[in-house]
């Protein structure tokens, strides 16, 4: 393929094209990020120059669906790096069961197909099981329509949940021959939509006790991490918890904004503002 560098105009052509069909702004992620995920559909079509993949782009009607299902990040499964829901379980739980009118809020933010926010509810029933007085709602969100759809329907290879322990696995999902589907009861306390972390944010984000932001601002320039950083910050209850993924570390402006619980497994607490107290 013929090198390619994202001053290109024609590479900036197919980032406006899509953020006019898709509502997707590639301009806010690494470049080099985009150009890998964008050298994929090429390689796919045929075709060797941003030229060309952008007059096939324009033509062609389910182009702009594949790709954006490539740009956006799908990496995920049940309980992805299982010290970090332990470090969640006995460092953070024990601090949340006082929160106020008994009801913790979670926000799982890419949650990709689903894995992530079901991986969380089945700590959560299995943490407040015999506390009545607690109970909790998670919403979970991706910018990845289809995505969400998927995470919505609970359905899974039967593969997917092998590194589950079986006594959780038999509880919370349902084995039917190949697929995995999680119970109504798993799926009643979640609330899946299509969101974008980098537009608007609904007045209903907000008051989360928890976030769960793993694996995906990695992909994201440093202002917009840092802009995310902020923003998280603002969502969250007083002293509520940021998780990032494992190879992501809070650095910059934003490290004013939070207090670091874990550093082993990139857990923050928010900082609190004026007459304010933590949890």
């Amino acid at each position: 393929m013929a090198a390619k560098s994202e001053e290109d105009p024609n590479f900036h052509q197919i980032l406006s094209f899509l953020l006019k069909a898709k509502g997707f702004d590639g301009h806010r992620y690494k470049p080099n990020y985009i150009k890998r995920r964008v050298a994929v559909r090429m390689r796919a079509t045929g075709l060797a120059t941003y030229r060309d993949y952008l007059g096939f782009l324009e033509k062609d009607r389910l182009e702009p669906s594949h790709l954006l299902d490539r740009l956006t990040i799908h990496v995920t499964e049940f309980f992805r790096d299982p010290p970090v829901y332990k470090a969640v379980e006995e460092k953070i739980l024990p601090r949340l069961s006082k929160v106020p009118y008994g009801k913790i809020k979670v926000w799982c933010a890419g949650c990709s197909t689903g894995e992530e926010a079901y991986s969380v509810a089945i700590l959560l029933k299995e943490w407040v099981a015999g506390m009545p007085h607690l109970s909790f709602e998670i919403f979970a969100t991706d910018i990845d329509a289809s995505s969400v759809k998927a995470a919505e329907k609970g359905e899974y290879p039967a593969e997917a949940v092998q590194r589950l322990p079986r006594v959780l696995a038999g509880r919370w999902l349902r084995m039917a021959g190949p697929k995995a589907q999680a119970f109504q009861e798993l799926k009643h306390p979640i609330r899946f939509r299509v969101h974008d972390l980098l537009g608007d944010w609904e007045p209903v984000l907000s008051g989360f006790h928890l976030i769960f932001c793993r694996n995906l601002l990695i992909y994201l320039t440093a202002p917009q991490q840092q802009k995310l950083y902020e923003r998280f910050a603002e969502v969250l209850s007083p002293g509520g918890y940021l998780v990032l993924g494992l190879t992501e570390t809070l650095l910059g402006p934003a490290r004013r904004f939070y207090h670091c619980v874990d550093v082993k497994h990139r857990i923050y607490q928010v900082l609190p503002r004026i007459n304010e107290t933590y949890l």
